[in-house]
């Protein structure tokens, strides 16, 4: 019915390997967050004993027989969402190659954005096979962020979880706008500015901004197998 949620749309790809899901880190898997949308009343608006019934009289009631002895519950269903969204992943981006041994893959602009972004400290967060997800940190450590969502303050009730998200994954980052929690920007040089100064203490020059935002072009991965087979009719 038009209406709209109180936070940003993570971005599904490659979140199989984020330590927790949803800003918050309220749930613990991609199973565990499955089952969020379906019954958010600003989402999807359902409730499972709804849903399950109108499973089953749709062709998906012999399919899941195929795999699940109890056929369609709450649990078969989280289950496969959860499977299907661990296909999501989008593998060797340039930057990817670069760190395989490929030193022509990536830009000579692209490598100074790298050693900044190694330099004034990002990496300090957005690190590991998802470059970023493995973690959650205090959004405006040096600076005013303007927020009126208080983070995993509101899941814990605990003040030092006050303004706390989890760091995202920067795999296809220039692909994937809005940024922030609350999507305040669309761009990606302000949404680099930004972090510079109220994560890192740091005011960064325009050309340093642009090499660090042609480093994160390098991010930018290969489509799924599993949505090229269903593009393809397979």
């Amino acid at each position: 019915d038009g209406q709209k949620g109180c936070r940003n749309s993570p971005t599904v790809f490659n979140a199989v390997f984020n330590y927790t899901q949803f800003w918050d880190s309220r749930a613990k898997d991609l199973k565990a967050q499955a089952a969020g949308p379906i019954e958010n009343p600003v989402e999807m608006g359902n409730n499972f004993e709804n849903l399950i019934k109108v499973l089953n009289k749709s062709p998906y009631k012999e399919e899941f027989k195929k795999i699940y002895k109890k056929g369609i519950t709450k649990e078969s269903i989280t289950d496969a969402i959860a499977e299907f969204e661990k296909a999501l992943i989008t593998p060797n981006c340039a930057f990817d190659r670069y760190l395989r041994g490929k030193k022509d893959a990536i830009s000579e602009k692209q490598k100074e954005g790298y050693e900044l972004f190694k330099s004034k400290g990002c990496v300090s967060c957005h690190h590991g096979i998802n470059i970023g997800g493995n973690l959650s940190n205090r959004f405006g450590i040096f600076g005013d962020i303007s927020s009126n969502d208080l983070g995993r303050y509101d899941i814990t009730k605990k003040e030092k979880d006050r303004y706390f998200f989890k760091v995202p994954s920067l795999r296809n980052i220039a692909l994937t706008s809005p940024y922030f929690h609350d999507g305040r920007t669309e761009s990606l040089s302000v949404a680099v500015d930004l972090m510079a100064k109220v994560q890192l203490g740091k005011k960064l020059k325009s050309d340093e901004i642009e090499k660090i935002v042609s480093f994160l072009e390098s991010l930018n991965g290969e489509m799924p197998k599993i949505m090229k087979s269903s593009e393809a009719g397979e």
